[in-house]
């Protein structure tokens, strides 16, 4: 969606074209109904927590009981963040609707009843963050201050200081708010501090057994899920549709990197092992399969990613290799988070610095030394760490929503591209495809929001013909 991803491979095996291609993302079809049906019963499961603990007193309740409503706000705050994100209508040069500005999406809690349910407006993004995902998160942290979370796959304080980071980050942007900026650098450190982790190294980053699906082979994730062996199908796991060394499935969409995004990468940046050269000579690529050489040299195209490993490297048998755990948050998203919102506070130099601190540190191979000083003003400064963060979370879904927070433009199509015809989507400024599209299910049951969908932009965006 953000156009840093290009296939490959054969198209027909890309379940997420709708997307890639702006088509078919209406009201009426599944992917739409996807994200809104799931997200919606989650936070009906959070709610039915929060409904059967008694807070009126909290120092009342028990370790058990003050972990689980800990973990109820923080999964509640999480759920509503992600939907605001998704479901708000920003402003973009292909759709309009101006009476939309602002709204999110309808705020549903333990005391809604089923005839507010059914007549439930769209709330106020203000709203939302206002009455829900802040005194939510604020609650969470209260209730998970003595916590310590017994693995990477529980919610943990850290991650509510991180959730807090993204949210006021949000904040910041949609208000221009330099206090808001604040409050993200500053709950972005206390995530980093309460966690405890530290960013990938470059062993673990191109773990060829581990690499990007084992929360407990590295220091660096604050929070992750687990993907059991008994719900993988051989098609239906992150895995199969990331990963390209599996042999299990024939699934060859082929997922690689933009050709222009990984000609930005320095060579000296060890991110760029992560998706395959042109010149596969040019390192010794680890693989977790015995002809991993050859593999990749006559099996794969130029670009491919090799960022997501099988599971334990097994690359033949889905019901281990796609049994991978999913990253949700890293502390590397802190620093980035501490960077923008400290140059977007007003300290541009500040932001710089803990830019150039963190790439030369955790990123820049045999000494090499990155410097962004020359981007001097905030604008450019922001495009560069966008660029860095773009690069470092290749694939991991978090970055569409800082492209449309900060209205960056998308670029498929140009001379020398790597994505085929149909998903050479060029769009100045925010994607109108990021305003996703309430499903007809949710505006046939609930009538006030029939009128307040958003504008469904399939094929308004025509392909680049060269």
């Amino acid at each position: 969606m953000t156009g840093d991803i290009a296939i490959t491979g054969n198209i027909g095996y890309d379940w997420f074209q709708q997307w890639g291609t702006n088509d078919a993302l209406g009201s009426e079809y599944a992917v739409g109904a996807l994200p809104w049906n799931n997200y919606y019963t989650w936070i009906m499961m959070a709610n039915n927590v929060i409904s059967l603990i008694d807070e009126t007193d909290i120092a009342t309740l028990g370790a058990k009981e003050r972990s689980y409503l800990g973990f109820a706000y923080a999964y509640r705050a999480m759920f509503y963040l992600d939907l605001v994100r998704l479901y708000e209508f920003k402003e973009n040069t292909v759709t309009r609707a101006d009476d939309l500005l602002g709204l999110g999406v309808p705020i549903v809690l333990p005391e809604t009843t089923e005839a507010q349910a059914k007549n439930n407006p769209r709330a106020t993004v203000d709203e939302i963050y206002d009455s829900v995902i802040f005194p939510d998160l604020e609650k969470a942290g209260k209730l998970l201050e003595n916590f310590t979370a017994p693995d990477k796959y529980t919610i943990s304080l850290a991650l509510v200081y991180g959730l807090k980071a993204r949210a006021y980050l949000e904040r910041g942007t949609d208000k221009n708010d330099a206090a808001a900026y604040r409050s993200a650098a500053e709950y972005a450190r206390k995530a980093i501090t309460a966690s405890g982790r530290t960013p990938l190294t470059q062993e673990e980053w191109e773990d060829p057994a581990n690499g990007f699906n084992n929360a407990e082979s590295n220091n660096a994730w604050i929070w992750g899920l687990a993907l059991p062996s008994e719900s993988v199908a051989n098609l239906m796991c992150f895995t199969v549709h990331m990963s390209c060394e599996n042999d299990w499935a024939p699934y060859h969409a082929g997922r690689a990197i933009n050709r222009n995004l990984y000609n930005s990468i320095y060579l000296r940046d060890f991110r760029r092992h992560s998706w395959l050269d042109p010149d596969r000579g040019s390192y010794s690529y680890k693989s977790c399969r015995p002809d991993g050489k050859e593999y990749f040299a006559e099996k794969l195209a130029d670009y491919v990613n090799i960022k997501f490993r099988p599971a334990q490297g097994a690359y033949k048998d889905f019901k281990v290799g796609g049994a991978a755990d999913h990253c949700c948050m890293r502390v590397e998203e802190m620093y980035f988070i501490e960077a923008e919102a400290t140059a977007q506070a007003g300290d541009v130099q500040g932001g710089i610095r803990l830019l150039n601190e963190f790439m030369t540190k955790y990123r820049m191979m045999d000494g090499a030394v990155y410097d962004c000083s020359a981007q001097s003003t905030l604008k450019s400064f922001v495009n560069e760490l966008m660029l860095q963060k773009r690069i470092e979370f290749w694939g991991e879904g978090i970055v569409m929503f800082d492209m449309k927070r900060l209205d960056m433009s998308s670029k498929r199509g140009y001379v020398g591209t790597n994505a085929p015809a149909s998903y050479r989507l060029n769009v100045d400024g925010r994607a109108p495809y990021w305003n996703f599209v309430i499903s007809r299910g949710e505006t046939q049951n609930n009538t006030a929001i029939a009128k307040q969908n958003n504008p469904d932009p399939s094929g308004l965006v025509e392909p680049w013909k060269g």
